[in-house]
This record gives structure tokens, sequence and C-alpha cells, in this order.
């Protein structure tokens, strides 16, 4: 089964590369100039979320996302899950991801990284200080990548992301109860379209993902649903094992399959 890779690829500070305009004269008739790849409306409206994003000292998002699964056959399968993010800048973090295929826990308090699988209760811990960006980065060692983690990317000022080489405004859109602006881009090998809520909370609504590296081109949706007044336990930062809790071992993916290979009976 080939699996949709579901890494939010959005852009907060795309360059525009101004277009030379050829004056007309009187020996040749004026060339007609080619509109720019990127609509500078998308690129503002981009800027404009990732500044407001930047703004928030604390919330909690919920998302609801769809991936697609690619069968051998070619036939497609919805997954569905949800992630509840409880996030205080800019060093605490806590999610919850559940869905058809897993449920797990993520604990941040700005001293421990907690990653706890519910099914088979284990968990695994690592210590860290830094921002929350800053431990997305050093966890990919270990191969954990939280859901939608760009969406902490989009509002951090010092986060490398590639940028779009076309970007389009769609125009109006309903995204459940929110009046929005819908917006569609191309980077590399992913088409990405976002809705952004219109207003003074340009907040980001809805996501589609489509993978063009694969040939079927699987999708991933997500709509996200804000609480940017919640009220947060500290405590739900950290985590605490309960008696029948195991604790395992952070190992990067290299170190797993070499592991999982020793295990193995020789022939």
């Amino acid at each position: 089964m080939k699996r949709m890779h579901a890494a939010l690829l959005g852009s907060l500070s795309l360059v525009m590369l101004a277009l030379p305009v050829q004056a007309a004269t009187a020996a040749a008739p004026a060339k007609t100039v080619a509109a720019p790849a990127v609509d500078p409306a998308a690129t503002a409206a981009l800027n404009r979320m990732g500044a407001y994003l930047r703004t928030l000292k604390e919330f909690d998002v919920t998302v609801y996302s769809t991936t697609e699964d690619v069968l051998d056959s070619g036939q497609k399968i919805m997954t569905n899950n949800q992630v509840h993010y409880v996030l205080k800048a800019p060093n605490m973090l806590a999610a919850t991801v559940s869905g058809d295929k897993i449920k797990r826990h993520y604990y941040y308090d700005g001293k421990t990284f907690t990653v706890r699988n519910n099914q088979n209760d284990f968990y695994a811990q690592v210590p860290f200080t830094g921002t929350i960006a800053q431990l997305l980065t050093e966890v990919e060692k270990y191969g954990v990548d939280l859901p939608l983690q760009d969406l902490f990317r989009w509002g951090d000022p010092t986060a490398v992301t590639g940028k779009p080489t076309e970007g389009i405004a769609i125009g109006d859109s309903k995204v459940v109860d929110w009046d929005t602006d819908h917006y569609a881009f191309r980077q590399g090998d992913v088409d990405f379209q976002v809705w952004i809520e219109k207003g003074d909370k340009p907040l980001p609504r809805k996501l589609v993902i489509n993978n063009l590296a694969d040939p079927a081109q699987p999708q991933y949706t997500a709509v996200m649903n804000w609480n940017l007044d919640p009220k947060i336990d500290p405590a739900v930062f950290t985590f605490t094992p309960d008696a029948n809790a195991k604790r395992i071992p952070f190992m990067t993916p290299e170190a797993l399959a070499a592991a999982t290979a020793a295990k193995k009976p020789a022939k």
C-alpha cells in the first residue's frame, strides 16, 4: 500500500520577481507582458495569515482530516483522523491524534518531549529545551512527524519553507460557518489550496494537498476549528505515566531497523 505524505508545504515569505515591462516604440508594437506566476494577492494573503499567527500566544485547534491511501490495484481508500492541539508559545505543546488507524498523545512542557501510544500503553521521552518549531525539527531524526505541524512553522519567522512557483486567488468560499478567501498554489511535486478566514482574524480554515509525485495523486484534506481564548491547565503539557505504562527508548529509524534485523533468527 502506498501512503500519501501529508506534510503541509505552505510559505509565508514569498519573493516576487519583478517582470520587466517593454516600452512601446514607434518602430515596433508594444509587447504583451505575461502575468506573474504567483498572484500578488495570493502572496499577500499568505503573508498576512503568517503575521497573524505569530501574534497568537496560546490557542487550541481541532483538525478534522482525511487522507487517501492508494491500494496496489489503484483504488483509493479514505482514512479519517482528528488532531487536537493545545499550544502556549513559545515552548509548550500538547496534541492528541485519533482516527481509524491510530491513537497517540504528544506532550512538550519546555523540558521534556513525550510520545504515548494509547493502544499499547507505551511511551518514549527525550529531554529538550527550545521553541516548538525547534522541537519539531529535532524530533524528525526519531521519525516523529506530528500531523499538520507546519501550522506552527507558518507562524515562525525563522522557519525555512519552500516557495510556491504558482499561486492564484480563486474567490469567496464558505467553509462550515466561516466566510473565507480561497487560494491555490503549486510548489514542486505538490498542489495545495488554502481557505483563509475573512476579516481581522485571517486563520487558515481549510487545506487541501495533492501529491503530484504519485501517479494516483492522492489527496489530503483538513478543516480547522480554532479556539483563540482557551482555558489551559498547565498540567496538560506534562506527561505523568500510570502504573501500567512502559517506557521505551527513542530510536532513529536507522537504529530501529538495525535492532529489528538483529532480532531476526539466522537462516
